[in-house]
Protein backbone atom coordinates (compact mmCIF):
# COMPACT_ATOMS: atom_id res chain seq x y z
CA UNK A 1 0.00 0.00 0.00
CA UNK A 2 2.69 2.31 0.65
CA UNK A 3 4.32 1.77 -2.34
CA UNK A 4 1.40 1.99 -4.00
CA UNK A 5 0.31 5.78 -2.52
CA UNK A 6 3.61 6.96 -3.45
CA UNK A 7 3.27 6.03 -6.90
CA UNK A 8 0.32 7.85 -7.01
CA UNK A 9 2.13 11.16 -5.61
CA UNK A 10 0.82 11.09 -1.56
CA UNK A 11 3.00 11.63 1.09
CA UNK A 12 3.06 8.86 3.73
CA UNK A 13 3.71 8.63 7.17
CA UNK A 14 3.87 4.86 8.41
CA UNK A 15 3.29 4.09 11.96
CA UNK A 16 5.80 1.44 13.25
CA UNK A 17 6.64 -0.08 16.38
CA UNK A 18 9.53 -1.24 18.18
CA UNK A 19 9.22 -4.94 16.70
CA UNK A 20 8.20 -4.15 12.66
CA UNK A 21 10.13 -5.46 9.95
CA UNK A 22 10.52 -2.36 8.21
CA UNK A 23 12.42 -4.08 5.02
CA UNK A 24 9.93 -3.16 2.23
CA UNK A 25 9.73 0.30 3.29
CA UNK A 26 13.08 1.23 4.08
CA UNK A 27 13.92 2.53 0.25
CA UNK A 28 10.49 3.99 -0.04
CA UNK A 29 10.37 8.20 0.80
CA UNK A 30 8.16 7.87 3.60
CA UNK A 31 7.73 9.55 7.13
CA UNK A 32 8.29 6.85 10.12
CA UNK A 33 6.97 7.55 13.48
CA UNK A 34 6.32 5.08 16.63
CA UNK A 35 2.71 3.92 17.38
CA UNK A 36 0.92 1.17 18.93
CA UNK A 37 -2.98 1.33 18.23
CA UNK A 38 -3.32 1.19 21.44
CA UNK A 39 -1.47 4.06 22.99
CA UNK A 40 -3.78 7.08 22.46
CA UNK A 41 -0.30 9.32 23.08
CA UNK A 42 1.49 8.01 20.26
CA UNK A 43 -1.50 8.18 18.25
CA UNK A 44 -2.15 11.39 18.39
CA UNK A 45 1.28 12.22 17.85
CA UNK A 46 1.59 10.25 14.94
CA UNK A 47 -1.63 11.94 13.32
CA UNK A 48 -0.69 15.52 13.73
CA UNK A 49 -1.11 16.76 10.29
CA UNK A 50 -2.61 14.04 8.48
CA UNK A 51 -5.66 14.28 5.86
CA UNK A 52 -6.01 10.76 5.14
CA UNK A 53 -6.04 7.55 7.58
CA UNK A 54 -5.41 3.65 6.01
CA UNK A 55 -5.87 1.68 8.74
CA UNK A 56 -4.10 -2.02 8.13
CA UNK A 57 -2.83 -2.59 11.79
CA UNK A 58 -4.32 -5.71 13.29
CA UNK A 59 -4.11 -9.51 14.44
CA UNK A 60 -4.53 -12.43 12.13
CA UNK A 61 -3.45 -14.77 15.16
CA UNK A 62 -3.32 -14.33 18.70
CA UNK A 63 -3.21 -16.21 21.59
CA UNK A 64 -6.33 -15.15 22.97
CA UNK A 65 -9.81 -13.92 21.99
CA UNK A 66 -9.12 -10.85 24.63
CA UNK A 67 -5.92 -10.02 22.27
CA UNK A 68 -7.96 -10.36 19.22
CA UNK A 69 -10.28 -7.79 20.45
CA UNK A 70 -7.85 -5.17 22.35
CA UNK A 71 -5.64 -4.73 19.19
CA UNK A 72 -8.83 -4.85 16.20
CA UNK A 73 -11.73 -3.37 18.25
CA UNK A 74 -10.37 -1.25 20.41
CA UNK A 75 -7.24 -0.32 18.48
CA UNK A 76 -9.86 0.66 15.90
CA UNK A 77 -11.62 2.46 18.07
CA UNK A 78 -8.60 4.63 19.69
CA UNK A 79 -7.19 5.36 16.25
CA UNK A 80 -10.99 6.62 14.82
CA UNK A 81 -11.33 8.64 17.86
CA UNK A 82 -7.57 10.19 17.49
CA UNK A 83 -8.38 10.74 13.86
CA UNK A 84 -11.34 12.67 14.41
CA UNK A 85 -9.95 14.55 16.88
CA UNK A 86 -7.19 15.94 14.50
CA UNK A 87 -9.35 17.07 12.53
CA UNK A 88 -9.24 13.82 9.43
CA UNK A 89 -10.90 14.08 6.88
CA UNK A 90 -10.98 10.46 5.51
CA UNK A 91 -10.50 6.97 7.49
CA UNK A 92 -10.05 3.81 5.80
CA UNK A 93 -10.15 0.72 6.88
CA UNK A 94 -9.31 -2.52 5.92
CA UNK A 95 -11.10 -4.74 7.26
CA UNK A 96 -11.92 -8.60 6.43
CA UNK A 97 -14.09 -10.58 4.53
CA UNK A 98 -14.23 -12.89 8.05
CA UNK A 99 -16.21 -10.23 9.50
CA UNK A 100 -19.27 -10.96 7.14
CA UNK A 101 -18.51 -14.40 7.17
CA UNK A 102 -18.79 -17.44 5.06
CA UNK A 103 -21.46 -17.58 2.19
CA UNK A 104 -24.87 -18.15 3.26
CA UNK A 105 -25.98 -22.34 3.24
CA UNK A 106 -28.88 -23.92 2.56
CA UNK A 107 -29.16 -24.59 6.66
CA UNK A 108 -28.94 -20.63 7.04
CA UNK A 109 -32.54 -19.43 7.80
CA UNK A 110 -34.20 -18.45 4.96
CA UNK A 111 -30.79 -16.53 3.47
CA UNK A 112 -31.46 -13.96 6.16
CA UNK A 113 -28.87 -11.13 5.35
CA UNK A 114 -25.74 -10.08 7.94
CA UNK A 115 -22.95 -10.44 9.06
CA UNK A 116 -21.88 -13.57 11.12
CA UNK A 117 -18.83 -13.92 11.75
CA UNK A 118 -17.83 -17.52 12.79
CA UNK A 119 -14.74 -16.63 14.49
CA UNK A 120 -13.16 -15.10 17.60
CA UNK A 121 -10.73 -12.89 14.45
CA UNK A 122 -13.67 -12.37 12.35
CA UNK A 123 -16.05 -11.08 15.94
CA UNK A 124 -13.26 -8.49 16.51
CA UNK A 125 -13.10 -7.18 12.77
CA UNK A 126 -16.56 -6.59 12.90
CA UNK A 127 -16.73 -5.01 15.91
CA UNK A 128 -13.86 -2.73 14.94
CA UNK A 129 -16.16 -1.96 11.98
CA UNK A 130 -18.76 -0.66 14.27
CA UNK A 131 -17.17 1.12 16.48
CA UNK A 132 -15.41 3.40 13.48
CA UNK A 133 -19.45 3.59 12.22
CA UNK A 134 -19.97 5.21 15.50
CA UNK A 135 -16.92 7.21 15.98
CA UNK A 136 -18.13 8.74 11.78
CA UNK A 137 -21.90 9.44 13.26
CA UNK A 138 -20.78 11.29 15.93
CA UNK A 139 -18.42 13.39 13.84
CA UNK A 140 -21.43 14.57 11.72
CA UNK A 141 -19.88 14.24 8.62
CA UNK A 142 -16.76 16.21 9.38
CA UNK A 143 -14.93 12.71 8.91
CA UNK A 144 -15.62 10.30 5.99
CA UNK A 145 -15.35 6.30 5.94
CA UNK A 146 -14.75 3.73 4.07
CA UNK A 147 -14.42 0.16 4.90
CA UNK A 148 -13.05 -2.12 2.46
CA UNK A 149 -13.37 -6.27 3.35
CA UNK A 150 -10.47 -8.53 1.06
CA UNK A 151 -10.73 -11.89 0.82
CA UNK A 152 -7.30 -13.77 1.40
CA UNK A 153 -4.77 -12.12 0.54
CA UNK A 154 -1.84 -13.53 -1.73
CA UNK A 155 1.06 -12.83 -3.40
CA UNK A 156 5.03 -11.67 -2.97
CA UNK A 157 6.07 -11.35 0.92
CA UNK A 158 3.86 -13.34 2.46
CA UNK A 159 4.89 -16.06 4.73
CA UNK A 160 1.81 -17.58 4.85
CA UNK A 161 1.37 -18.01 1.09
CA UNK A 162 4.99 -19.48 0.68
CA UNK A 163 3.88 -22.41 2.71
CA UNK A 164 1.51 -23.91 -0.01
CA UNK A 165 4.69 -23.29 -2.62
CA UNK A 166 7.12 -25.03 -0.11
CA UNK A 167 4.27 -28.09 0.28
CA UNK A 168 3.87 -28.29 -3.41
CA UNK A 169 7.07 -28.52 -4.83
CA UNK A 170 6.98 -32.19 -2.66
CA UNK A 171 4.62 -33.30 -5.15
CA UNK A 172 1.89 -34.03 -2.61
CA UNK A 173 -0.51 -31.27 -1.74
CA UNK A 174 -3.20 -31.84 1.34
CA UNK A 175 -6.04 -30.65 1.10
CA UNK A 176 -10.02 -30.15 2.77
CA UNK A 177 -12.01 -33.05 1.04
CA UNK A 178 -14.81 -30.76 1.58
CA UNK A 179 -16.96 -28.54 -1.51
CA UNK A 180 -15.46 -24.96 -0.11
CA UNK A 181 -14.99 -22.84 -2.83
CA UNK A 182 -12.40 -19.82 -2.35
CA UNK A 183 -12.16 -16.23 -4.00
CA UNK A 184 -8.56 -15.22 -2.69
CA UNK A 185 -7.52 -11.71 -3.88
CA UNK A 186 -4.11 -10.58 -5.19
CA UNK A 187 -1.92 -8.73 -2.85
CA UNK A 188 -1.31 -5.67 -5.29
CA UNK A 189 -4.78 -5.93 -6.51
CA UNK A 190 -5.67 -4.98 -2.99
CA UNK A 191 -2.95 -2.08 -2.96
CA UNK A 192 -4.95 -0.78 -6.15
CA UNK A 193 -8.41 -0.89 -4.25
CA UNK A 194 -6.56 0.89 -1.27
CA UNK A 195 -5.66 3.89 -3.75
CA UNK A 196 -9.04 4.25 -5.33
CA UNK A 197 -10.90 4.60 -1.19
CA UNK A 198 -8.42 7.09 -0.62
CA UNK A 199 -8.69 9.54 -3.80
CA UNK A 200 -12.52 8.85 -4.82
CA UNK A 201 -15.24 11.48 -3.56
CA UNK A 202 -18.12 10.75 -1.69
CA UNK A 203 -17.57 7.53 -0.69
CA UNK A 204 -20.38 5.65 1.03
CA UNK A 205 -20.06 4.54 4.80
CA UNK A 206 -20.68 0.92 4.42
CA UNK A 207 -18.23 -2.23 4.22
CA UNK A 208 -17.44 -3.40 0.22
CA UNK A 209 -15.77 -6.81 -0.37
CA UNK A 210 -12.73 -7.26 -2.15
CA UNK A 211 -11.96 -10.20 -3.66
CA UNK A 212 -10.27 -11.78 -6.50
CA UNK A 213 -11.70 -12.26 -10.46
CA UNK A 214 -11.89 -16.21 -9.85
CA UNK A 215 -13.87 -18.41 -7.52
CA UNK A 216 -11.70 -21.58 -7.41
CA UNK A 217 -11.55 -24.96 -6.06
CA UNK A 218 -8.56 -27.00 -4.02
CA UNK A 219 -8.33 -28.58 -7.72
CA UNK A 220 -8.05 -25.50 -9.39
CA UNK A 221 -5.39 -24.11 -6.44
CA UNK A 222 -3.24 -27.30 -7.11
CA UNK A 223 -3.41 -26.83 -11.17
CA UNK A 224 -1.81 -23.02 -10.43
CA UNK A 225 0.65 -24.14 -8.07
CA UNK A 226 1.76 -27.02 -10.34
CA UNK A 227 2.38 -24.78 -12.90
CA UNK A 228 4.37 -21.94 -10.42
CA UNK A 229 6.59 -24.22 -9.07
CA UNK A 230 6.85 -26.17 -12.66
CA UNK A 231 5.80 -29.89 -11.47
CA UNK A 232 3.49 -31.99 -11.10
CA UNK A 233 0.81 -32.38 -7.87
CA UNK A 234 -1.05 -34.91 -6.55
CA UNK A 235 -3.83 -34.02 -4.28
CA UNK A 236 -4.12 -35.73 -0.76
CA UNK A 237 -7.98 -35.21 0.17
CA UNK A 238 -8.38 -35.13 4.15
CA UNK A 239 -11.49 -35.61 5.63
CA UNK A 240 -13.16 -32.37 7.11
CA UNK A 241 -13.11 -33.61 10.25
CA UNK A 242 -9.65 -35.15 10.45
CA UNK A 243 -8.87 -31.71 9.36
CA UNK A 244 -10.47 -29.98 11.89
CA UNK A 245 -8.90 -32.18 14.53
CA UNK A 246 -5.62 -30.90 12.55
CA UNK A 247 -6.60 -27.66 13.59
CA UNK A 248 -7.52 -28.37 17.42
CA UNK A 249 -4.49 -30.26 18.07
CA UNK A 250 -2.18 -27.33 16.70
CA UNK A 251 -3.92 -24.48 18.24
CA UNK A 252 -3.92 -26.48 21.35
CA UNK A 253 -0.31 -27.25 21.40
CA UNK A 254 0.71 -23.08 20.25
CA UNK A 255 -1.03 -21.89 23.15
CA UNK A 256 1.42 -25.02 25.32
CA UNK A 257 4.02 -22.95 24.48
CA UNK A 258 2.67 -19.32 24.33
CA UNK A 259 2.54 -18.74 20.74
CA UNK A 260 0.24 -17.68 18.57
CA UNK A 261 -1.03 -20.50 16.03
CA UNK A 262 0.08 -20.58 12.65
CA UNK A 263 -2.72 -23.00 11.97
CA UNK A 264 -6.21 -23.46 14.19
CA UNK A 265 -9.75 -24.36 14.47
CA UNK A 266 -10.58 -21.57 12.93
CA UNK A 267 -8.38 -21.76 9.80
CA UNK A 268 -9.60 -25.46 9.62
CA UNK A 269 -12.86 -24.72 9.65
CA UNK A 270 -13.01 -21.95 7.49
CA UNK A 271 -11.19 -24.23 4.72
CA UNK A 272 -12.96 -27.23 4.94
CA UNK A 273 -16.37 -26.74 4.58
CA UNK A 274 -16.80 -22.79 4.16
CA UNK A 275 -17.75 -21.55 0.87
CA UNK A 276 -15.93 -17.45 1.18
CA UNK A 277 -16.75 -15.61 -2.33
CA UNK A 278 -18.38 -11.80 -2.89
CA UNK A 279 -20.20 -10.09 -5.74
CA UNK A 280 -17.15 -8.06 -7.16
CA UNK A 281 -19.81 -6.12 -8.58
CA UNK A 282 -20.18 -4.24 -5.15
CA UNK A 283 -16.28 -2.65 -5.20
CA UNK A 284 -16.73 -2.16 -8.65
CA UNK A 285 -19.91 0.45 -8.01
CA UNK A 286 -18.70 1.79 -4.84
CA UNK A 287 -14.95 2.31 -5.93
CA UNK A 288 -14.53 1.80 -9.85
CA UNK A 289 -12.16 -1.01 -8.95
CA UNK A 290 -12.22 -4.55 -9.88
CA UNK A 291 -9.43 -6.88 -9.38
CA UNK A 292 -8.21 -8.21 -12.49
CA UNK A 293 -5.22 -10.32 -11.82
CA UNK A 294 -5.77 -14.00 -11.83
CA UNK A 295 -5.20 -16.86 -9.73
CA UNK A 296 -2.66 -18.74 -12.24
CA UNK A 297 -0.73 -14.68 -13.28
CA UNK A 298 -0.68 -14.76 -9.74
CA UNK A 299 0.60 -18.02 -8.60
CA UNK A 300 3.29 -17.34 -11.20
CA UNK A 301 4.53 -14.23 -10.20
CA UNK A 302 4.88 -15.15 -6.46
CA UNK A 303 6.64 -18.30 -7.26
CA UNK A 304 9.30 -15.99 -9.44
CA UNK A 305 9.04 -13.26 -6.83
CA UNK A 306 10.07 -16.38 -4.13
CA UNK A 307 12.99 -17.45 -6.02
CA UNK A 308 14.07 -14.64 -6.91
CA UNK A 309 14.96 -13.62 -3.27
CA UNK A 310 15.73 -16.99 -1.74
CA UNK A 311 12.81 -18.30 -0.57
CA UNK A 312 11.75 -20.99 -2.75
CA UNK A 313 15.03 -22.61 -3.51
Amino acid sequence: MAEALVAEGWSVRCTVRETSDLRWIESLPVERVMADVRSSEQLAAALEGVDIVVHSAGLTRAKSDAEYHRVNAEGTQALALGAAAAAVRRFVLVSSLAARGPDLRPSDAAGSPGDRPTSAYGESKLAGERRLFQVLADSGGAMEGAILRPGGIYGPRDEDSLNLFKVAKTGLLPVPSGKGRLQPVYVRDVADAVVRAVSRPGLEPKPVPIVGPEIVTWAAMGEALAAAVGKPIRLVKIPGPVWQVGGAVAEAASRLVGLPPQFDRRTADDLSRLDWTADPREAERVLGWRATTRLREAMDETARWYRAHGWLT
